[in-house]
């Protein structure tokens, strides 16, 4: 009588729960993209789990491991890790089918929110407390991944003079982000290929993607890119400028699309801007909804600034300029993945760049910081300073030059420590302040002047003093 061993045997974690299909690939992107809040690393946390652990077409955790070949390359972490299951499993047309299902719920949900911005009453006290409290959360939500970004990239003399230099050339002398960026990467490129003439450049950390060159490199991609470019160039001819400004952008999105930030408002925002010129809160207002909604952030930004620029058709020239670079650059990386994590150029350009994308965050708290916890026109580096000295003096007229609203502070310190601790979703957070701008629009408007305002920095220089007293021992 047969034991009944082998039929109650565990299935074999190699073999595939269901079989790969394109179709199959396509629809679990779709609902991963669809329903998951949060960006890249959050969508990439979901597709890790739905394609290694439970229809096992991956090596469990695989995704996860592969991250640091994700963010060598240009472009959405979340549109990296879709190109690269897909092309794995079903070659180029696969990476193509699956980048499309990350980028298609973005691109309808925020061409939906794009064409009703519009009707909104912004003259709505209640609305207008929504915005504010959903701006105050965004700058909590920033300054929290500033914070994890801070960690892993500050190390090494290069990265603490880069960043304030970077953030010195963007807030005080109005220097274009796009340019920190580049000088960045030239920089780091210059310093690695010199080490390496000279023989004393380091081997490169162990590559958690090596292993796969072999996979990749067995697929054949010519054709695939042939046919991909010529259907971008078909797509470019629709819009050639907007296809051409959100091409750039894919080449310098590194580290997530909050980095893209100062570059958006460089391009988009104020009467000095080269497209749109929109006003800085509706800007702010945008950022927000793109955290709310599914899918990767930039690719909601994509298709709303594209929709502003050339109507539903730049909505979808704008997601595909977006998207190319890194369909085209990481098709070809995986193709030898060691050979491109020894090479110095490459190694160069992540090294330069690096403290600049940190760079660009800081920017970014400060852009959202502007937006709701400072009264509008009140930052500046004077008004820093002149605060800075009527607390020293104990004279609150000195410190009115620079207005905070108490309730915005709380609620985006509130919403950065809480993510940071893990204590909410990235969208409850968002939804809370917003709740809390809808039931106190006036009171989160309220700026105190005078005595409260030096009573405020004189608290907030002590508590700065006591963190670099922390650090330094």
């Amino acid at each position: 009588m047969p034991n009944g061993t082998a039929a109650n045997a565990a299935p074999d974690p190699a073999t595939p729960a269901r079989k790969p299909t394109p179709a199959r690939l396509f629809f679990e992107y779709l609902k991963i993209s669809a329903f998951v809040v949060g960006g890249g690393y959050a969508i990439i946390a979901v597709a890790d789990e739905v394609f290694g652990r439970r229809l096992r077409w991956l090596r469990e955790g695989e995704l996860v491991d592969r991250l640091p070949v994700f963010q060598m390359v240009p472009g959405l972490i979340a549109g990296n890790s879709a190109i690269y299951v897909g092309l794995k499993l079903f070659g180029l047309a696969g990476a193509a089918t699956a980048l499309a299902a990350v980028a298609l719920p973005s691109f309808c949900i925020i061409l939906a929110v794009a064409r009703g911005y519009s009707w909104l009453p912004m003259d709505s006290q209640i609305l207008q407390g929504v915005f504010l409290g959903l701006r105050s959360a965004l700058a909590g939500v920033v300054a929290a991944t500033l914070v994890s970004s801070w960690r892993r990239t500050m190390r090494g003399a290069y990265a603490w003079i880069a960043l304030p230099a970077g953030v010195a050339a963007m807030e005080c002398f109005g220097a274009n982000p796009a340019h920190v960026l580049v000088a960045g990467m030239l920089f780091g490129v210059a310093w690695t290929c010199g080490r390496a003439a000279l023989g004393r450049l380091p081997p490169p950390a162990e590559d958690a993607g090596a292993g796969e060159g072999a996979v990749f490199a067995e697929r054949p991609i010519a054709r695939g890119l042939f046919v991909a470019a010529l259907a971008s160039a078909a797509v470019a001819a629709c819009a050639p400028a907007v296809f051409a400004t959100f091409a750039k952008f894919g080449l310098l999105c590194f580290g997530g699309g909050n980095v893209l930030v100062p570059v958006y408002i460089r391009e988009f925002v104020g009467p000095d801007a080269p497209h749109l010129q929109l006003p800085a809160e509706d800007f702010g207002n945008l950022l927000a909804i793109t955290q709310m909604t599914p899918g990767p952030i930039s690719v909601n930004a994509a298709t709303f600034f594209g929709y502003r620029m050339e109507g539903a058709p730049g909505s979808l020239v704008a997601t595909a300029g977006l998207l190319a670079p890194s369909f085209f650059l990481l098709a070809l990386a995986l193709r030898s993945l060691a050979k491109w994590r020894r090479n110095p150029v490459v190694r160069g350009l992540l090294w330069g760049v690096a403290p600049a994308t940190v760079a660009l965050m800081v920017v970014a708290t400060l852009v959202f910081a502007r937006m709701s916890v400072f009264v509008e026109g009140t930052w500046s580096l004077e008004s820093v300073w002149r605060a800075a000295c009527g607390v020293l003096v104990v004279d609150g007229a000195a410190a009115d030059n620079l207005l905070v609203r108490p309730l915005p502070l709380l609620l985006a310190a509130g919403a950065g420590l809480a993510l940071r601790a893990r204590k909410a979703h990235v969208t409850t957070l968002i939804l809370a302040c917003a709740a809390v701008g809808a039931l106190l629009p006036r009171a989160i408007a309220w700026a105190p002047a005078g005595a409260a305002t030096a009573l405020f920095w004189a608290g907030a220089l002590a508590l700065l003093a006591r963190a670099v007293a922390r650090a330094v021992r």
